[in-house]
């Protein structure tokens, strides 16, 4: 396999299946709502483009002040040279599991600086009426359809508001 077959097979466009989402806020009767990629997305889209034996990731202890995090550092077989090159990107504990999500975290962002799921970065922002503990499925139903869109690259608007339903809300 090329440099350039791996690398696109690295950074094509997530699918509906690699994406999840998450509740990012509720309040003043809405809920706000984003797409992330999980870390097992991440590690399986690494041994596809560059094979188990292809890439290895290595994480740092970090502290900033007060705060501490995790450093992931990715590092990948140049699949031509057999050269070893590598970026990085850190993440701070998080409130449910710290030390899992700090580690986690910075998997997904070093995952970004090698282009895996940069373009949730296009994506719209997602509110549903109503404050919710969960997405409701109709919602996550239609928003299976949003992978596909951003990537052929259709124009989408910055926000798009649902009801519960999963249907569009005018304001």
């Amino acid at each position: 396999m090329t440099v350039a077959e791996a690398i696109a097979r690295l950074t094509r466009p997530l699918t509906a299946e690699e994406i999840e989402w998450k509740v990012i806020s509720t309040k003043n009767g809405q809920t706000t709502i984003a797409p992330f990629i999980d870390a097992r997305a991440v590690m399986a889209r690494l041994d596809e483009a560059f094979g188990p034996f292809g890439w290895q990731v290595r994480y740092t202890p970090a502290q900033v002040g007060d705060e501490h995090g995790v450093i992931a550092s990715i590092a990948i077989k140049n699949p031509e040279t057999g050269e070893w090159v590598e970026k990085q990107d850190g993440s701070g504990a998080t409130d449910m599991e710290p030390f899992k999500g700090g580690i986690s975290g910075a998997l997904k962002r070093a995952a970004v600086a090698w282009g895996i799921g940069r373009e949730l970065y296009r994506y719209p922002r997602i509110l549903i009426e109503g404050e919710h503990r969960y997405i409701p499925r109709a919602v996550l139903e239609r928003l299976a359809k949003l992978p596909e869109a951003v990537a052929q690259g259709k124009p989408l608007p910055e926000v798009v508001r649902l009801n519960e339903k999963g249907e569009t809300v005018k304001r």
